[in-house]
């Protein structure tokens, strides 16, 4: 753990030496095969046939069995890859199955790391003459909104021959010519006859750095026929390239009262992006321009007093959205209807609502019935995977603005940094802030760490009193679960505010940053006494304040009486509060967190620091509610 730690340090330096916001890439739970996640159901070997297609659009959390005889090192998401083909892709970087790093020794040790691996296609069921028109295609993109590649770095197609061994026959390097912004597409030939067996694979790995999730690639639309020839790089398939934007305007949740006030005001139309890969149409080689209908309608769960019932609204139906799809061209379309106020449940504690949107196309109708797929050549495959999508949205008690998801990570690292998140009320009536849910993700470091959560009306002088201000243990999670932190006073506020901390140690602590919604703007840092805006990390951090019932007080201000008696000092390791102290964390000059216990004696807290070296102590304690900071000696070694 201390060289896992140490990584995560040299790592983190070496991605900024100048004191900015820091995007981290963040350890995560990959991709699981099938349904199950046991080893023994996502190796089951399943042989397939020709044609191999997957766009990777019918699921959001797992591969197809029938497909992938294991992929579990990759990453499949929707939110690191800049205009895919389709909306879900395949992420390759240095993190395992577990999203752990390969390798912990060694920050700079390089390898082959995640891989992609098909079931074994039965190629011998290709006659002779067909063998020379099988080709593999795939889209490929680098970065995108993942972290760069280093040169020399590689994304590498592998095929299995009849004697069991595996042949790298295309091989992608990192070059500055490629666009990070751009998937571009590679077609390979299955020209050997040694390829043409009963268990055929590919393979997909990339080479690259084996401490995290760095070096990114995204990979997607995977298609292996025969019939083909090196240009056939056109499919008849209009496909969905981009997740829902929100109905919120900038939110994906917000409180229910606050979205009661002015319903028409806080509904925005949602708008998704969407891609025809046909570039002619055949046999006119006419450009091929698609119309898009679409049909959407939205599921809304109210819950009352426990109870929860549901309502499905029809909205837009074969709604044409007034300009056509080109070939090989993208297009943003917006929804036209939105429902109605009278549609959320006026006695709702929260509601749930399931925005779901479908395309209308000539997907997998029959050239003969007048639409644009050639049955002989591609039948079975399923083109209508990438015409549908669903979208969540919540009204409840918090504001947020992410999706629920995080590709990455966003904070700081510097001991008396500040961090401040800009939220705005759609309340034009003040409201009580009772809580504030924050995702911790890992980030390899899993030391005990504490912040200082701070909640404030205005970003003026750094070392203006917060409204609010109380320590907070950094509890980290997995798979996008936010931890709630009840704030030790109900907290009225009106307008706008700023959730945000000031760091007391020199760890790096992400918060969790989805990458589908950017809201970096509204971020802001301070770590030389000076707000900034960010303009660099673009995403939303996962923090979410939450409203409830206070009990009426207004809070001006902090309130710290430094009556509170911290002896004896100098102390050999341990020491006494006059009170009950509720928690207590201790770090040495540097911010390094100390172990630290303490229990109750009577009307006094005992408090026991294990400190390697004498040296100058911060003790952080928690007291009636307040936060208090007292400074002491520790004589290490005269216990």
């Amino acid at each position: 753990m201390n060289r896992l730690a140490a990584l995560v340090a040299l790592l983190s330096l070496a991605i900024t030496a100048t004191g900015q916001l820091i995007e981290f890439p963040i350890a995560s739970t990959r991709t699981q095969v099938a349904k199950g996640s046991s080893a023994k159901r996502t190796q089951t070997v399943r042989q397939t046939y020709l044609p191999f297609f997957d766009d990777f659009s019918s699921s959001d959390s797992l591969l197809r069995d029938s497909l992938w005889l294991y992929g579990n090192s990759v990453l499949l998401n929707n939110g690191l890859g800049i205009q895919p083909p389709s909306r879900n892709f395949v992420s390759f970087d240095g993190a395992d199955s577990l999203g752990k790093p390969y390798n912990i020794n060694d920050v700079l040790a390089k390898g082959f790391a995640d891989k992609l691996v098909s079931q074994p296609i039965r190629m011998d069921l290709v006659s002779g003459p067909d063998r020379s028109t099988v080709f593999l295609s795939f889209f490929y993109q680098l970065l995108g909104r993942g972290e760069p590649p280093d040169p020399g770095d590689q994304l590498v197609l592998s095929f299995k021959a009849q004697d069991g061994t595996w042949e790298d026959v295309y091989v992608l390097e990192t070059n500055a010519s490629m666009d990070p912004d751009i998937f571009q597409q590679a077609i390979v030939p299955v020209a050997e006859d040694r390829f043409f067996h009963d268990t055929f694979q590919f393979r997909f790995r990339n080479y690259a750095r084996l401490s995290g999730p760095y070096d990114t690639w995204n990979v997607d639309y995977i298609y292996l026929n025969k019939g083909r020839n090196i240009g056939d790089l056109y499919y008849p398939d209009r496909t969905i390239s981009s997740p829902l934007s929100s109905l919120f305007k900038d939110y994906y949740a917000m409180p229910l009262r606050h979205f009661k006030e002015k319903v028409s005001l806080n509904l925005v139309h949602p708008s998704v992006e969407l891609f025809n890969l046909k570039l002619l149409d055949s046999p006119s080689g006419l450009p091929h321009v698609q119309p898009i209908n679409y049909t959407t309608n939205a599921r809304i769960s109210a819950s009352v007093n426990g109870t929860t019932s549901a309502s499905l609204v029809k909205l837009d139906s074969a709604q044409y959205p007034g300009a056509d799809l080109p070939g090989l061209s993208y297009l943003t379309v917006t929804l036209n209807t939105l429902p109605d106020s009278t549609d959320f449940p006026s006695d709702a504690d929260s509601i749930h609502i399931r925005l779901k949107y479908g395309m209308a196309t000539k997907d997998n109708i029959p050239i003969s019935a007048t639409g644009d797929y050639d049955v002989a050549k591609y039948s079975p495959i399923d083109f209508r995977y990438s015409d549908s999508l669903s979208a969540d949205f919540v009204l409840s008690s918090y504001y947020a603005y992410d999706d629920g998801t995080a590709e990455y990570g966003a904070g700081l690292n510097q001991a008396g940094s500040f961090l401040a998140f800009f939220f705005n009320m759609k309340s034009a009536a003040p409201d009580t802030l009772t809580y504030v849910d924050i995702y911790f993700p890992h980030f390899g470091d899993n030391t005990n760490q504490s912040l200082l959560l701070q909640v404030r009306d205005e970003l003026t002088d750094i070392s203006a009193p917060a409204l609010l201000e109380q320590l907070i243990v950094v509890n980290r999670s997995t798979q996008n679960k936010f931890v709630r932190y009840p704030l030790i006073r109900a907290l009225p506020i009106g307008g706008s505010f700023y959730i945000g901390w000031k760091q007391i140690s020199n760890a790096s602590i992400p918060v969790g940053l989805d990458k589908n919604t950017d809201n970096g703007d509204k971020i802001y840092y301070s770590v030389n006494g000076q707000w900034a805006q960010n303009t660099l990390v673009k995403g939303s951090m996962m923090v979410r304040p939450g409203f409830g019932k206070g009990d009426g007080s207004i809070i001006t201000g902090l309130e710290r009486p430094v009556v509170v008696s911290l002896y004896p000092n100098p102390t050999p390791g341990v020491c006494y509060l006059d009170g009950l102290a509720e928690r207590v964390e201790a770090f040495d000059i540097t911010g390094r967190s100390l172990e630290t216990s303490w229990l109750t004696e009577g009307t006094q807290t005992r408090i026991q620091i294990n400190c390697a070296n004498s040296g100058l102590v911060l003790v952080r304690f928690i007291m009636d509610g307040k936060v208090y900071t007292k400074k002491i000696m520790v004589l290490a070694g005269e216990r």
